[in-house]
């Protein structure tokens, strides 16, 4: 599969098989993360591939963010460390924030490469999963990626959402021209 491929056909799923993710392909996942780009190449983001299920359960046991999240074989944890970012800059800065946001993006095409499912999610206790992985305080949670093999429907293909025109999110010249 291409890059371009990818881009187009990769999409959120939340319906995983219990096929266990071999160490191997994990560790092409976080190498995709780690050649992000990052501002200053502070590269401020921290990974912790979860794939204990009594962690993972852990996560949402009560069902009250994301309930699937208990379902897939491996979590992914992106965190940042801010102070790096902060050491070239300032504090106020929030570089941190998009670069470990490219970073979960590659990680999103990389999975997908790898005919892995994927979801990213924002939706989730981070006191929770700070005190199950152990994250130091100083470490932001930026998100979680909960994924595995994928679920097919009855026709063998991924469950695909469908987007939005291009015309109604993307303009030419100013914000009055949709791209056509």
């Amino acid at each position: 599969m291409d890059a371009l491929e990818a881009l187009m056909t990769r999409r959120s799923i939340r319906r995983f098989t219990d096929r266990e993710i071999s160490h191997d392909v994990l560790e092409k996942i976080l190498r995709a993360g780690a050649q992000a780009p990052s501002g200053g190449n502070r590269q401020p983001w921290r990974f912790i591939m979860v794939t204990d299920s009594e962690k993972i359960k852990q996560f949402d046991q009560d069902g009250k963010w994301q309930s699937f999240v208990s379902s897939a074989p491996a979590v992914l944890v992106a965190c940042a460390n801010p102070h790096d970012t902060w050491e070239k800059y300032d504090e106020n800065d929030q570089c941190w924030v998009l670069d470990t946001s490219a970073a979960i993006e590659n990680m999103l095409i990389a999975m997908h490469a790898l005919d892995l499912g994927a979801v990213w999610t924002l939706s989730f206790s981070k006191n929770v999963v700070r005190k199950v992985c152990n994250i130091p305080k100083h470490w932001q949670i930026v998100s979680i990626v909960p994924f595995g093999y994928y679920d097919m429907d009855d026709k063998g293909n991924k469950r695909m959402r469908p987007r939005r025109p291009l015309g109604e999110v993307a303009f030419l010249d100013d914000a009055k021209t949709p791209f056509s």
